[in-house]
Formats: structure tokens, C-alpha cells, sequence
């Protein structure tokens, strides 16, 4: 029983040990800090080497000291053993991912993700989870430039690594915020080019092929594995089913439109266009045929031919948009004519007549559709253009100025796009 004190002496002796060894190694990284402060770098880069040493059971605390360690090398001019540290890092963090949690200043942390990135390959970045964001440190970057300055770096990144699809897809978020819907296909459909099922790059373009009514393109990249992950597409394909007449599909994803997506303006006047059409079809089956009280005739007569049913507002929409895709622009305006005759207060169709004389030449129909359909509203900037083009071409020049500014910066640059922005505008060269 005597030997008992002993031995509770022993083991309280070798915890205090243990903590004072802890004590001792943070203590090391405290003075790392003070000395890195003071601009005294070798002497920090010797402290965190021993606090390094002692932290090799608390990964949080070893990949702070490694950090450091390495800016401090980099600083000293110590290539070799910064590239060594920086190979313990991965190792340290391929099994025991805390990177995250590393708690540094953010720039000892800025310098030593370029070293990391310089140094170490992208692919092997992006395989651990912790470090992925820190693959893409140059596009990062980036993104603090001036405005100016920010798209002439994208594309040098693109030549620089051209299969890198985080360049066109940081242009593309960067136009998506400034609703500029044309830049935003331009390069979504430059990053699809690299990887064509990039979920990201896939809604963008979606959503900027929506607001420009390109619904057909919009709705062809709109999956029920996209509407999953990315719930706010179901807003773009209730307006693009509504502005192809699509009214029962337009009802049925509008039931799924987040809160927070309905109050869009373009969501507003797809669910009014459903609602109305959807209670007028209502209406008109609910109609019902007198019947009739006179006798059946004795003798049969030859049935009278009757003439064939009139397409639908959707089936005329849906045939025009693959004419004017083909370039078949006159065809489809002879459809549409006589489609804007029998619903003349069908909005959508006087839309695609407006686009369709446009490219026709027709001035006289496309001016005629202007003031049926304005005001126009943000993301219909492909009507503001046709509707532009048809006032100047019918010498509104005045008329034409203000909608052509108001489209300019979302159309896809193109030799008729200039010649009309040139003319509209009064711009040279």
C-alpha cells in the first residue's frame, strides 16, 4: 500500500510533463509569431521548425506552423527546404484534412497559397477536398482586379490553360451578376466546350438563354437533374414554357418555383399568361353544342368537307422557331400573320412577328407589332434590338436611340448586331 503514493506521484508528474512539452511548443509558436511581426524571419523560421516538431499529434496546430514556416523560408530564400515543407503539408493534409481551420493572417495565408499552387499540380489540389478552393487561387485573384482589368486577365488565363474550365466560368458568373445575358452564353458555352456537364456553367447559360426568350436553347438545358440541384431553374423554365404557349407545363412548374423566385417580373407575366389561358381554354370546353331537334334525313348525302383546324398559338410558335432558326424567316412570318389576326392580344406570338419581319425586312409589320408590345422589360433586350432596327429602318431615328443603349450590352456581338449598334448609336470605327 506505501507504493501507491508513488506511483500517483510518477503519473501526475509525467502529465505535467506532457503538458508543460505542449506548453512548450505553443509558446515556440507564440514567440514565431512576435519575431515574424518584428520582420525578424530567420529567427521566426527556427522557431517554427521546433514548434512543428512538437505538434505532430495536433494536425490543426502543425499546419499552422507549416504555413508559416514555408512563407518564412520563401522570404529567407530557402527554395529547397520550402519545397520540403511544403511536401510535408500535402502529406499532413492528404490524411488529416484541417487546412480549413488553420487560423492565419490573411496575408501569410495569400502568399503561401501561390506558393502552394506554384508548386503544387492543380489535379492533385483539387483530389483533397480541404484544398480544392485553393486550386483555383490565380482566378481568385483575379477577381479583386479593376473591372477593366479583369476581362483581358480571363483570357489570358484561357490561353494559358485552356482546358481549365474555372476561367470562362468565373467570366461567365462575373457577366451573370451584371445581367450582360450575351457574355454570359459567350463564355458558359466556351466553359460547356470543355465540360459539358458542368452544373454551374449549364445554369448560367440556361437562365441567360431565358432572359433573352432563346427558350428552345434555355429549355434543352434544363434536366429534372439540374432543377435538383439547382431549384431556382424552375423560374426560367415556367417563363419558357409560358413564352412558347406551353400553358399546362408553364402551370406545373410554376407550382415548384421557390418563394423567393416568384416575385421576378418575367415569373409574374408567365403565371398571369398561364392563368389566362388556362381559364379561356376552361371556358371554351365547357361551352357546349345545342343540340339538334330536327329529324334524321332519309336519304344520306355526301358529307360537306370541312376546312382543317387552326394550329394552336403554341404550335405556330414552336414551327416559327425552327424556321427563323434555319433561316427561314419568310415562311415563318406568313404563319405568324395570320396567327397575331386570330389572337391579337397574344403578346408572345406579336413578339416572334416582330423578330421574324425584322429579319424579313418587312419594316412595315415589325414597326406595326412596336407599340403592341412595350414597354419591354429587363431580359427581353433581343425584342429592344428588333424593335430598334424596325423604328430606324422606318426613319424613327430618335425612337430607335433609346432601346438600341438599352440592348447593346446584352446581344452576342455579330456583323448585323455592329452595323445597327453603329448606325443606331452614331459610333464610328
Amino acid at each position: 500500500m506505501a507504493r501507491r503514493p508513488l506511483v500517483v506521484l510518477l503519473i501526475a508528474a509525467a502529465v505535467s510533463s506532457a503538458f508543460a512539452a505542449d506548453d512548450f511548443y505553443e509558446q515556440q509558436l507564440r514567440a514565431a509569431k512576435s519575431d515574424w511581426a518584428a520582420n525578424r524571419t530567420a529567427q521566426a523560421a527556427d522557431e517554427l521548425r521546433i514548434a512543428a516538431f512538437g505538434f505532430l499529434d495536433r494536425p490543426p496546430l502543425l499546419q499552422e506552423a507549416l504555413v508559416r514556416l514555408a512563407v518564412a523560408q520563401d522570404a529567407l530564400g530557402l527554395t529547397t527546404e520550402r519545397s520540403r515543407t511544403i511536401e510535408r503539408f500535402m502529406a499532413i493534409e492528404q490524411r488529416f484534412p484541417s487546412y480549413r481551420s488553420v487560423d492565419v493572417e490573411p496575408q501569410i495565408r495569400s502568399t503561401f497559397e501561390k506558393l502552394l499552387t506554384g508548386q503544387v499540380p492543380r489535379a492533385t489540389l483539387l483530389a483533397v477536398p480541404s484544398l480544392a478552393p485553393v486550386a483555383n487561387y490565380e482566378i481568385r485573384k483575379v477577381a479583386e482586379l479593376p473591372e477593366n482589368r479583369r476581362l483581358a486577365a480571363y483570357q489570358a488565363g484561357m490561353q494559358r490553360e485552356p482546358k481549365n474550365v474555372e476561367w470562362p466560368l468565373a467570366a461567365a458568373r462575373e457577366f451573370s451578376v451584371k445581367e450582360n445575358h450575351g457574355e454570359v452564353i459567350r463564355w458558359g458555352t466556351r466553359a460547356l466546350e470543355i465540360d459539358n456537364t458542368n452544373k454551374e456553367a449549364r445554369a448560367l447559360v440556361a437562365h441567360a438563354r431565358a432572359a433573352r426568350r432563346e427558350c428552345r436553347e434555355a429549355l434543352a438545358l434544363i434536366t429534372a437533374a439540374d432543377i435538383k440541384d439547382r431549384p431556382d431553374l424552375t423560374a426560367d423554365q415556367a417563363v419558357c414554357f409560358a413564352q412558347l404557349g406551353r400553358y399546362k407545363e408553364a402551370q406545373a412548374a410554376l407550382a415548384n418555383v421557390p418563394e423567393r423566385m416568384r416575385r421576378r417580373p418575367d415569373v409574374q407575366r408567365a403565371a398571369e399568361a398561364v392563368s389566362k389561358n388556362i381559364e379561356t381554354s376552361a371556358s371554351s370546353a365547357q361551352v357546349s353544342t345545342p343540340v339538334s331537334t330536327k329529324p334524321a334525313p332519309l336519304i344520306n348525302r355526301p358529307a360537306v368537307p370541312t376546312s382543317a383546324p387552326r394550329p394552336t398559338a403554341a404550335e405556330v410558335l414552336d414551327v416559327t422557331h425552327r424556321l427563323v432558326r434555319d433561316g427561314k424567316p419568310l415562311e415563318a412570318l406568313s404563319r405568324l400573320r395570320p396567327a397575331v389576326e386570330a389572337e391579337p392580344d397574344n403578346r408572345v406570338l406579336r413578339l416572334n412577328l416582330l423578330e421574324a419581319a425584322v429579319l424579313s425586312r418587312d419594316w412595315k409589320t415589325a414597326v406595326a407589332q412596336v407599340p403592341r408590345i412595350t414597354p419591354l422589360a429587363v431580359g427581353e433586350e433581343l425584342y429592344m434590338f428588333y424593335s430598334s432596327v424596325a423604328l430606324y429602318e422606318n426613319g424613327q431615328k430618335e425612337e430607335a436611340r433609346p432601346l438600341m443603349e438599352r440592348a447593346r450590352a446584352h446581344m452576342v456581338p455579330s456583323p448585323i448586331v455592329d452595323h445597327y449598334v453603329r448606325r443606331i448609336l452614331g459610333e464610328t470605327g
